[in-house]
């Protein structure tokens, strides 16, 4: 459907969590951030009660539209912050959240955070969008890197190494094989 056929339809719905959040989405994939914004918080306001997995996706898909924006960085940390809060046994903003901080390399946020991520990692049902979480091993690998900064090489090898006995994505099997050449 396109976005003008979804504009269309909610006009005639507009408080409707699922379809605020498709718009949302086309207008990310259109990169216009800014109005995927806005219909991702629609999203999470109407859904709030019925559709927690809109809800927090829309938080998860918000932090991914600010953090494009560059110069929004705490208000990514806010909107996963929010989901958390909001649904506090799922891992994917756990692992978000593990990742900005690798990314701004505060290594003992970005080892904490996956720890919990990893304690909250039962996850049964799918997101209805992805979020860069394929699996606890993105949790792991971010545990793992951060270890080694933190001084944990042997545990941080340790992951790598089982890591790679499994079946992850490639963008992460080449970062381990990277990282096991400099440990």
């Amino acid at each position: 459907m396109t976005i003008e056929q979804l504009i269309e339809n909610a006009s005639y719905d507009m408080f409707n969590p699922k379809l605020n959040f498709e718009i949302a989405k086309k207008y990310e994939d259109l990169g216009q951030t800014a109005s995927a914004i806005s219909f991702y918080l629609r999203s999470a306001e109407y859904g709030y009660d019925s559709d927690p997995l809109i809800v927090y996706a829309s938080l998860l898909k918000m932090s991914f539209c600010f953090n494009d924006q560059n110069g929004r960085e705490n208000t990514v940390k806010h909107c996963l912050l929010q989901a958390i809060e909001y649904m506090p046994c799922r891992p994917e903003a756990y692992f978000l959240m593990s990742r900005y901080y690798e990314r701004m390399q505060k290594w003992q946020e970005c080892y904490t955070f996956a720890g919990i991520g990893l304690s909250h990692n039962s996850r049964t049902e799918k997101l209805p969008a992805d979020v860069e979480y394929y699996g606890v091993y993105c949790l792991e690998f971010e545990k793992a890197v951060s270890g080694w900064w933190l001084g944990k090489k042997r545990e941080s090898e340790e992951i790598f190494k089982r890591l790679l006995t499994q079946d992850i994505n490639l963008v992460y099997r080449s970062s381990i094989e990277y990282n096991l050449q400099k440990i």
